[in-house]
Formats: C-alpha cells, sequence, structure tokens
C-alpha cells in the first residue's frame, strides 16, 4: 500500500475524513506509519540490507556506523575475496576456546558482536587488502512522498494499519479499544517474525549471557 493509502484506512478506522481530519493531523498520521514501519523492523526483521567493509591492517573491530547509517545489527558476515562465511561467535566463546585470542594476527575465522553498534573480527589481518560483506538488519527509510510504500512486506502492511488505528485510540482516550487493536498488530508482527528465519539462529549465538557477553532482545543487540 502507498502511504496515502495507509493513512486514509487509519484516519477512516478513527472516524476521521482523510482529506480533512479534525482531531489528527495528516503529520501526525504520517509519523506513525513510519514509527510502525520502525516497530516491525525491529521485531520482525522486515527489512535487510547488505553493505561493505575493506579490512583494515591489525583491526580487530568495526563501528557499524561508520560502515552504514541504517544498520540495526549485523546477522552474517563473509570474506568476500575468499568467499567465505565468517563464524558468528560470543567473546564468551572465545575465551574459553582461546586464552590468549587478543592480538592474534591471520586470515579471519569468526566474527563477534560487542554491543549494539561495534562488532569485531578474529583472528584480526596482518595486512589489509580484504573485504567484509555485512548482511545486517536494517531501519527502514522515513516514507517521503504519499506514492512511496513501506520496505516491509506488501503482506504486513496491514500491520502497520493496525498499529496506527491502536496510536490513534490511545491518543483519542480509548485504552481499551486500544488494547484490542495492539494485541491484533502483535499477533501479525509475530507471523511476520515466523517468516523471516534469523532470529532464532541469531538467539541462539548471542544468548548465552554473562558479564561482558552481547545479548540480543528481540534479535537486536543491547
Amino acid at each position: 500500500m502507498k502511504r496515502s493509502d495507509i493513512r486514509t484506512r487509519i484516519l477512516e478506522a478513527l472516524n476521521e475524513s482523510a482529506s480533512s481530519p479534525v482531531f489528527f493531523s495528516t503529520a501526525q498520521i504520517d509519523a506513525v506509519i513510519d514509527e510502525a514501519q520502525e516497530v516491525l523492523a525491529e521485531e520482525a526483521e522486515a527489512v535487510k540490507r547488505t553493505a561493505y567493509q575493506a579490512l583494515r591492517d591489525g583491526t580487530t573491530y568495526y563501528y557499524t556506523r561508520g560502515i552504514a547509517t541504517d544498520i540495526m545489527a549485523p546477522y552474517r558476515l563473509w570474506l568476500v575475496n575468499e568467499n567465505r562465511r565468517l563464524t558468528a561467535v560470543s567473546i564468551r566463546e572465545l575465551d574459553v576456546r582461546h586464552e590468549r585470542w587478543i592480538g592474534v594476527n591471520g586470515d579471519p575465522e569468526v566474527w563477534f558482536p560487542v554491543s549494539w553498534d561495534l562488532f569485531g573480527i578474529w583472528p584480526h589481518p596482518a595486512t589489509g587488502g580484504g573485504v567484509l560483506r555485512i548482511d545486517y538488519l536494517a531501519w527502514p527509510r522515513s516514507l517521503q512522498d504519499d506514492e512511496d510504500e513501506p520496505e516491509i512486506r506488501r503482506a504486513d502492511h496491514d500491520a502497520i494499519v493496525l498499529y496506527g488505528i491502536y496510536d490513534g485510540l490511545m491518543k483519542g482516550w480509548a485504552p481499551e479499544k486500544a488494547i484490542v487493536l495492539f494485541n491484533l498488530f502483535v499477533d501479525r508482527w509475530a507471523d511476520a517474525r515466523a517468516r523471516a528465519g534469523i532470529r532464532e539462529a541469531q538467539a541462539k549465538t548471542f544468548q548465552r549471557g554473562t558479564a561482558g557477553t552481547p545479548e540480543f532482545r528481540s534479535g537486536v543487540l543491547k
């Protein structure tokens, strides 16, 4: 659905005129549509993209914001020049398997998250020249025009409508009705999440939390 179609459905469900709403402004509804996109992207892994990063000699850690500004969480890393996938591990696992892993040079074998915007590779290359391919969960782009469509799957566009109605009911002092809509929204995002297929694999790798070990909240590093 286009943004204008989503907005119309939300406003009509709230008994507002789509062309000249009284209680809600067009800008308010558009902001809620973007917010719903972000919720779905975070909770249902709705947007996936790829970026590339040149390896730097002697460098273990890389900030995601220096690679792409829309990275929510990496989920798969490859060495492009060798067409080889790096194994995802936790810092705890590195400590157990390789007691003195810090400072080791060599061809990268594994990658590990450190925080929401930082990950590391091990071993780090003694010299540069290689390239990392980073497959990542992304924050959706804000819709700029009424003809724009959300980046999430079309099958999940109805979930945005449900979220918009829920938000409107909360602002319109109808919390009991709003909760019903929010529960429907949760059901829809659970369906979308089940289709995504990344989160369970991530959770098994990273939810082994000890101090210093990154954990996932709904599949996103915290």
